[in-house]
């Protein structure tokens, strides 16, 4: 269990649209870095870009959201074994051979009179059990995303975070370079935890206005 949550929380190639969430970053370093370094009278157009980095960051945000909604649309389609496998929290090795097993048991079903669809249907059907509902990655009932990814990405930028602010603890010297990467590592790794939170309290808004609809 411990193994399949941290495979989960470092499924890090479950980030969508990083271009946008690294636009954010960039323009935020930027106005930082003129802040810090020349320090201008005039602060409307610094304003300006740290509410594009913020504005930008909130896009990616929904984006993300959004996208893993979409993603998970073929999910839905149980008879596609591929796509049933690789949703699976499990190691490359692994999901190669789950995923052999239920294509030579589907041509098994096959061979006993059953349509292709129908074959591959029942073979995903046998195994949607527990213990493999619990190394999904997603959530149930509309198929959101878990969003376990976050918590990955908020670890490693607070552990950068810490690492940085050592260092220049450890060289006892000022650096703008080294304040900005922790503040920023810092800044981020708190708000990925705080769109943690946002998403499940979304998954549960939705559920309920779901159930209230199909009710």
């Amino acid at each position: 269990m411990r193994s399949t949550l941290l495979r989960k929380i470092f499924s890090l190639g479950e980030l969508r649209y990083g271009w946008l969430l690294a636009i954010s970053v960039a323009v935020c370093v930027v106005a930082f870095y003129v802040d810090e370094q020349w320090n201008p009278r005039e602060q409307l157009w610094l304003s300006l870009f740290y509410f594009a980095s913020f504005l930008l960051a909130v896009l990616w945000g929904g984006a993300n959201y959004v996208g893993h909604i979409r993603v998970n649309a073929m999910y839905r389609r149980q008879h596609d074994i591929a796509a049933y496998v690789n949703q699976l929290a499990l190691s490359a090795e692994d999901k190669t051979e789950l995923r052999n097993y239920l294509e030579d048991y589907a041509a098994d079903l096959e061979r006993q009179g059953r349509t292709k669809e129908e074959a591959k249907r029942e073979a995903v059907s046998q195994f949607k059990v527990k213990e493999f509902l619990s190394m999904s990655k997603h959530t149930r009932p509309f198929e959101s995303h878990g969003h376990h990814y976050l918590i990955g990405f908020a670890a490693i930028a607070l552990a950068a975070a810490a690492v940085a602010a050592l260092i220049d603890g450890l060289t006892d010297s000022f650096s703008i370079p080294g304040l900005i990467a922790t503040t920023l590592l810092t800044v981020y790794g708190i708000c990925f935890v705080a769109l943690f939170a946002l998403y499940k309290i979304v998954d549960k808004f939705l559920y309920k206005k779901l159930q209230d609809y199909f009710s």
